[in-house]
């Protein structure tokens, strides 16, 4: 098999940097003037490698890449390009190229207008320089298109070929949109569906299932001027990413937003996302195809996050919207069945005792009592506005701008409190690197101090931007009364909330912790409304006269109820008992004592008579005696004189034998004798002569 004979290769690429109109630098004129140098030369086996393209930083061009491959194949003997730059404008690539691969795949290479001959090595000293200078200029181009680009979106004017999903340019003119009446009827269902709750998952399903086409197909059928050559590989196969991009366009609500991704280098063909604060917002700049209204709710709803119970599939529309009062964490949903009819009741808790990661309390509360208490604050503003809107007005404007009054104040000290604190531990860790410095501090005592000091300005750090981002969100806030008005009018005298509502009316919900027991359990609870936040309107005399006649109806109907449970058991008993006892209340016995068959009058009763029942009594008392006494009459007895047990043969008989009666008689005879004589001896001494004299 032969070799393949080594080629001369001729690269020519147009460059940003020509010009355009003229004929000399056209890439028939390159390719006219780099042959003539080749053949004058004395060069043979010549091959041409073409780029029509312009860019001179990306190496991924057609032509080059083939060149490349030629050479790395070892077929490449020279390399002629007109200049460095049309080589390529990134040193960095240039220089590997014309200094490690070429020279590796011996490749004799020569830039005709800059004098570079690889052969000659004085030549190419000068050629790094020249690839940062081409680089330069390539980048100073990138900016000065960047900066045309950023002046004229600075203007409100579109710089991209895309537009939005639900619109279309107009031919006059291509910066205006007008609406696109059946897309933009798919991105009203898709803001429709989010705001009753569906997730991007179940949006993108449902438009799945009724063979929507995504933006892309659309475009393609029925806007080819339109469609950017996205490939997908089914037409009606909606995604997460596509509904959730449809969700964050502003510029549904009539407006223009640019500036939205940058080119992160001028090398590399990516972009990047800027911040919304980079961007350039132009409001009402065309036809709006969802309300602000419809706007802000499907956001509020967004920052929700509907989780589901921890043990099962269950969930409830209260949750991500309940706070613990205390440690500030989101209360997580518990599951209960009722052991009466086994449906599935709802309660809270606070995340922060669930998880153990702090010593906060239960803050428990039911679901139902929530959701009575919402009910109860919507029918009381409900009948504010039915009886007097104005007034119910300038009360919320009164309580809103008190709040502004109060709340920034509070917040405002905290602030300089711990600012306060941060300045004193930067000065106590200046003083520790000090005394380090002069020996008075040992190294572990100053590393262990300095490391508790860092812990708590790292704490203190973010405690400050919390409280100066809540206070920038509180500035920007403002109460839009007529807004929650308007939701208000909209449920007269509710008898129930429906979900609409509730996510329209409700920004979120604090609970303390109960206190008391039973029916003395009292728990603080504290509604912040959308619009207006917390409301807190005193209760008038006639309000708080129906709210006690309604808790006297409430427990009158639990007595009610009660009492009812009561008669309900024991007509079951009863009924139990019927048919026990084959139709009768009380089952017939037997008299123990006559056998005579008789109906008892109580499930107590024995004997058919009280003769039966005295008679028995009397029979049980003698089965009784004679069990103890057997043929005695008299129960047993302790002898006085041994202590042995003995039957007595009469009632006054105190000893077992005559021997111990006998005992007994001298015991009390001699007794007798000496206490005659005690007597007689003192009579004696008191009476005689002697012992009167004496």
């Amino acid at each position: 098999m032969a070799r393949y004979s080594k080629i001369t290769a001729l690269y020519e690429r147009l460059s940003r940097d020509d010009d355009l109109s003229g004929e000399s630098n056209s890439i028939t004129n390159q390719k006219k003037y780099l042959e003539d140098y080749a053949q004058k030369s004395g060069y043979t086996n010549i091959r041409h490698f073409t780029d029509d393209g312009y860019s001179g930083v990306n190496f991924n061009r057609p032509g080059f890449q083939a060149m490349i491959s030629e050479i790395e194949a070892g077929n490449v003997e020279t390399l002629i390009v007109k200049d460095m730059s049309r080589l390529g404008r990134n040193y960095l690539q240039v220089g590997f190229y014309t200094e490690i691969l070429f020279p590796q795949k011996k490749v004799h290479f020569l830039a005709i207008n800059n004098s570079i001959d690889s052969n000659k090595a004085s030549d190419n000293d000068f050629a790094p320089f020249l690839n940062i200078m081409n680089e330069w200029y390539a980048k100073d181009t990138s900016n000065k298109i960047r900066s045309v680009f950023d002046a004229r979106m600075k203007d409100g004017k579109r710089c991209s070929g895309s537009i939005p999903y639900g619109y279309n340019r107009v031919p006059s003119d291509k910066q205006a949109l007008v609406v696109d009446p059946v897309a933009a009827e798919v991105v009203k269902r898709i803001f429709l569906l989010a705001n009753e709750g569906k997730s991007t998952r179940a949006i993108a399903e449902k438009l799945t299932e009724e063979k929507v086409l995504i933006p892309s197909a659309y475009a393609k059928e029925y806007h080819p001027e339109q469609y950017n050559g996205q490939k997908y590989s089914n037409p009606n196969l909606w995604g997460m990413s596509t509904v959730r991009g449809i969700l964050e366009r502003q510029e549904y609500l009539g407006h223009t937003v640019l500036r939205k991704t940058v080119g992160t280098n001028f090398k590399l063909h990516k972009r990047k996302s800027t911040a919304q604060d980079e961007q350039y917002l132009f409001q009402h700049t065309h036809e709006p195809i969802i309300s602000q209204e419809l706007w802000d709710s499907v956001h509020r709803r967004r920052k929700r996050v509907q989780r589901a119970s921890a043990w099962g599939s269950h969930t409830n529309r209260l949750s991500g919207y309940l706070y613990c009062a205390d440690c500030g964490r989101r209360l997580t949903l518990q599951t209960h069945y009722s052991k009466r009819d086994g449906s599935v009741q709802y309660s809270y808790r606070c995340g922060g005792y669930a998880s153990r990661v702090n010593s906060c309390t239960a803050h428990s509360i039911s679901a139902d009592n929530v959701e009575a208490l919402v009910l109860s604050s919507v029918k009381r503003f409900s009948r504010f506005v039915l009886q007097d809107e104005n007034a119910f007005a300038a009360e919320l404007q009164s309580l809103w701008i008190e709040r502004l009054k109060t709340e920034p104040k509070n917040q405002q000290s905290e602030l300089q409190r711990c600012q306060k604190r941060y300045d004193e531990l930067s000065n106590l860790v200046r003083g520790l690197y000090e005394n380090l410095m002069l020996g008075l501090l040992s190294e572990r005592q100053y590393r262990q101090l300095m490391k508790q000091y860092d812990v708590e300005q790292t704490d203190l750090e973010t405690k400050m931007d919390a409280i100066k981002s809540a206070l920038a969100e509180e500035r920007e806030k403002s109460g839009d009364i007529k807004q929650f008005i308007a939701l208000i009018r909209k449920c007269k005298n509710p008898t129930e909330i429906s979900d609409l509502m509730f996510y329209e009316l409700i920004d979120k919900i604090v609970v303390y912790e109960a206190e008391g027991v039973s029916r003395a359990r009292t728990q603080k609870v504290d509604i912040y409304f959308n619009y207006v936040g917390q409301v807190n309107i005193d209760y008038t005399p006639e309000e708080v006269a129906e709210i006690q006649a309604q808790e006297a109806q409430t427990a009158a109907e639990r007595l009610q109820k009660q009492r009812a449970r009561e008669k309900a058991c024991r007509e079951k008993r009863k009924a139990e008992r019927l048919a026990a006892n084959g139709g009768e209340l009380v089952k017939k016995q037997v008299c123990p004592q006559c056998g005579k068959i008789f109906i008892p009058a109580s499930s107590h009763q024995t004997f058919c008579s009280e003769g039966c029942c005295y008679q028995a009594r009397q029979n049980q008392k003698q089965a009784e005696r004679e069990t103890e006494r057997g043929q005695h009459y008299y129960r047993q007895r302790i002898c006085a004189i041994c202590g042995n047990p003995y039957w007595p043969e009469s009632s006054r008989s105190k000893f077992c034998s005559d021997a111990c009666r006998k005992k007994n008689h001298n015991k009390v005879t001699l007794e007798a004798y000496h206490k005659k004589r005690v007597k007689e001896q003192t009579l004696w001494k008191s009476t005689s002569p002697v012992n009167t004299q004496t």
